[in-house]
């Protein structure tokens, strides 16, 4: 069936949710046609929200659209997906470099090491503590 003829069964339908996610979906490939996008710039770009933004995307990539990750935003805390138009397969996910090992592979190679603060925590005991602590104690 061709994209055509699916929007005509769309828009055919009763409900107006069909419309109004069909409308969704195109708005969002088009969007991406321009230039690839995170879910969030999508979501700022057609005032809509971040889950409806998934959701949709979601929907595209079940229905074999020719939506897929084209990249991938390396941040802090997190990888985000940049999506884009394009047939093939998503791009893979880059592999994050754990901090605590480059402070071993550091040491292990005769270097300094990094210095790890620890915050030192002051608490009061109290009845049930000092009981806890003497029992500890005798083990």
């Amino acid at each position: 069936m061709t994209e055509r003829k699916e929007k005509e069964e769309i828009m055919k339908k009763a409900g107006v949710c069909a419309r109004r996610v069909a409308s969704q979906r195109e708005m969002i490939e088009k969007t991406l046609a321009k230039e690839p996008m995170t879910i969030v710039d999508l979501a700022k770009r057609l005032g809509l929200s971040n889950d409806t933004i998934r959701n949709r995307i979601g929907e595209l990539v079940a229905d074999g659209r020719r939506v897929r990750v084209v990249g991938w935003n390396v941040l802090e805390t997190t990888m985000v997906r940049v999506w884009g138009p394009g047939p093939g397969r998503d791009e893979p996910r880059p592999v994050r470099v754990r901090v605590d090992g480059v402070k071993r592979n550091r040491k292990a190679a005769g270097g300094a090491r990094l210095p790890v603060s620890v915050p030192v925590v002051r608490f009061r005991r109290e009845g049930m503590d000092e009981w806890l602590f003497r029992i500890r104690e005798l083990r």
